[in-house]
C-alpha cells in the first residue's frame, strides 16, 4: 500500500533525496526484522554490521533518518547484550561500519576545494562550512511546519493519500494495528516508538505555514518516512490477527487466504483511489 500511495509515486519519479530515503527506510526495517529473526550469533553479527553501514549511508542522504537510527541502535545493542554477544570489540566494529557509511562526505571538501561541482552548498573546505551542510542549517535543522497542524494534517494525508480507506476499511485497518500493539513483540514496539517519536519530534520543531501550497508540498515529503512505519505496523497487525484466529479457531489455511484477500482488496482499492 505504501508503494502505490500518491506521495510515494509523486516523489519517486524525480531526483530527490526523499526517494532514496525511502530505500534506506526500507533497508532499516528489513535489517531490523532480519536481525530479530536471526537464529545464530553469526547471523546477528553480519546483519548488525550491514545494518550499521546502511544507517550511516542513509544519514548521508537524508538527516531525518537519524530519528529511527537512534532508536534502533540501543535496541540492537540490548539484544546483543541479552544474547551475551556484546563486547567492546563488537561495539568498535559496529562503530567502524557505521562510520564507513559516512565516507561519501569525504568527497564534499575535496570537490569544494577543486571547485569541480557545477552546483555546491557553499564553501566546505572549512569545518564550519562542512558542518553547516551536515546539519542542514540553511533549512533550519529539523524545522518543518506549524506544530498545531502537523499531526492532524499528517493523519488526513495518511487516510486519503496512502490508505485511501472508507469507514469499514478504516475500522479493519485500525483493528489490525491495535492487535499488533496489544500482542506485539519487540519489533512492533520498536516501529511504534519510531512512528511516535518521529511525529512528535517534528510537531515540536515546526515552523512552516502549510496553508501555502508550496510549503505544504515541502512538508508532505517528510511524511513518507512515517507513512512507511504505519504500513509496516499494518502488516504486522494483519499477521498477528491471522495467527490469533488460527490458534483459537483452527483452519490455518482459511485465515491465511483471508489475509491475502484482504491485502489484495486494500491494495487494489488504494491504486484505484490514488491514481484514478
Amino acid at each position: 500500500m505504501f508503494a502505490v500511495s500518491r506521495l510515494t509515486w509523486q516523489w519517486s519519479v524525480v531526483a530527490e533525496v526523499f526517494t532514496l530515503n525511502n530505500l534506506f527506510v526500507g533497508l532499516l526495517f528489513l535489517s531490523t526484522a532480519s536481525f530479530h529473526c536471526a537464529e545464530s550469533g553469526t547471523q546477528r553479527s553480519k546483519i548488525a554490521h550491514l545494518g550499521a553501514f546502511c544507517c550511516g549511508l542513509g544519514l548521508c542522504n537524508q538527516h531525518t533518518l537519524v530519528i529511527y537510527v537512534v532508536l534502533v541502535i540501543p535496541w540492537v545493542l540490548r539484544r546483543l547484550y541479552c544474547e551475551k554477544e556484546l563486547s567492546l570489540r563488537s561495539i568498535a566494529s559496529l562503530a567502524v561500519c557505521f562510520g564507513a557509511g559516512f565516507l561519501p562526505y569525504v568527497y564534499m571538501p575535496v570537490s569544494s576545494y577543486m571547485n569541480a561541482a557545477r552546483w555546491s552548498w557553499g564553501d566546505q573546505t572549512t569545518v564550519s562550512g562542512l558542518l553547516t551542510h551536515l546539519l542542514r542549517s540553511e533549512y533550519g535543522t529539523f524545522s518543518l511546519l506549524a506544530s498545531r497542524l502537523l499531526l492532524s494534517c499528517w493523519i488526513c494525508n495518511l487516510k486519503k493519500k496512502v490508505l485511501s480507506l472508507n469507514k469499514l476499511q478504516a475500522s479493519v485497518f485500525n483493528e489490525m494495528c491495535l492487535s499488533c500493539f496489544r500482542k506485539s513483540g519487540t519489533v512492533s514496539l520498536l516501529v511504534t516508538a519510531m512512528l511516535l517519536v518521529y511525529s512528535l519530534f517534528f510537531a515540536w520543531r515546526a515552523n512552516l505555514d502549510i496553508g501555502r501550497p508550496l510549503l505544504l508540498g515541502v512538508v508532505e515529503r517528510f511524511w513518507l518516512q512515517s507513512d512507511a512505519a504505519v504500513c509496516v505496523l499494518a502488516g504486522l497487525g494483519l499477521n498477528r490477527t491471522c495467527s490469533i484466529l488460527e490458534r483459537k479457531l483452527g483452519s490455518g489455511a482459511f485465515w491465511k487466504i483471508t489475509g491475502w484477500l484482504l491485502t489484495i482488496t486494500l491494495f487494489v482499492h488504494s491504486v484505484h483511489t490514488s491514481h484514478k
